[in-house]
């Protein structure tokens, strides 16, 4: 009989290289990447497109992504976000201050133009985690999708789309003069967003908007430069982070700015945050000796 690995045999995690060698040979730089099951979709500073599919090798090999679709959005401007949405075969570009539409798995392009003269952008996350429509021939059904959400953040407003085979406007929220958003993550009625100084939460449904944090408390001369990270965690909870000058505050708050949970703390600025499954989130460091 073998013997029962112990748990400390186990690692937490392991991290491997999966596509250097493919961009080691370009002169494109990764500008952002997405993960859907075998697939990575890879933005790059050319405008490039890719889609990567897992090859796996056996158990004594390291598994390996081979490329089986290429696009380059108009411009070849550096693509600056991916949005994969599986419940309507969708996958959503930014790149050049628009939106641009791909069909998925295949990114053949969609007929729908462009949204155009955009900052950033923002799908409701519960309906990003909804699974592709099934079909099943025998019992003679299939799964039909909804609509998905979407709010495309503008210079001064907040435009609200809702896009299937089309994409039909629905209306736009204002915004404050002189607020632009430079991020946002969306989950059912409300929607959180970073300007230039602050995180902000807006009630979509009542068109209200409620300052929260700032994203650095650090008095000023501090001199460590942070951007926003906005984690949604259910659908009425985010997690934002701000920085105080000497620690990081991790802090839960509902839809409506309320703070829930405990609050988290590091000595450090996070890189980046990623929720994995309930209760889990992984936050990514800066090396430290």
């Amino acid at each position: 009989m073998a013997a029962v690995s112990a748990a400390t045999d186990v690692p937490p995690y392991q991290v491997v290289s999966l596509l250097k060698d493919f961009f080691a040979q370009t002169s494109s730089q990764i500008t952002c990447a997405q993960a859907l099951g075998c697939e990575i979709y890879v933005g790059t500073s050319k405008g490039e497109l890719f889609r990567f599919l897992l090859q796996p090798d056996g158990q004594e090999k390291t598994e390996s992504y081979i490329i089986v679709s290429r696009q380059i959005v108009p411009g070849e401007r550096p693509i600056e976000a991916i949005v994969l949405i599986p419940s309507i075969a969708r996958a959503l570009v930014q790149s050049d201050r628009q939106i641009h539409f791909f069909t998925l798995p295949s990114l053949e392009v969609h007929t729908i133009k462009p949204v155009r003269n955009i900052i950033t952008f923002a799908v409701d996350e519960q309906q990003l985690r909804l699974p592709a429509p099934t079909q099943n021939e025998m019992l003679g059904y299939s799964t039909v999708a909804d609509p998905v959400d979407l709010c495309a953040i503008k210079r001064g407003g907040i435009a609200m789309f809702t896009l299937k085979d089309r994409l039909l406007y629905s209306r736009e929220i204002p915004l404050p003069q002189g607020m632009n958003a430079v991020l946002a993550r969306r989950t059912g009625r409300y929607l959180c967003f970073a300007d230039g100084e602050n995180y902000n939460v807006v009630d979509l449904e009542e068109a209200q908007l409620f300052p929260i944090l700032p994203i650095s408390q650090a008095p000023p001369g501090d001199g460590v430069k942070v951007k926003p990270h906005i984690t949604v965690i259910s659908d009425n909870e985010f997690l934002i982070l701000s920085w105080t000058g000497a620690s990081t505050l991790g802090l839960f708050i509902t839809g409506s700015g309320d703070p829930v949970r405990g609050t988290l703390q590091w000595d450090t600025y996070p890189l980046g945050i990623c929720e994995l499954y309930s209760p889990f989130c992984l936050f990514t460091l800066p090396h430290s000796d």
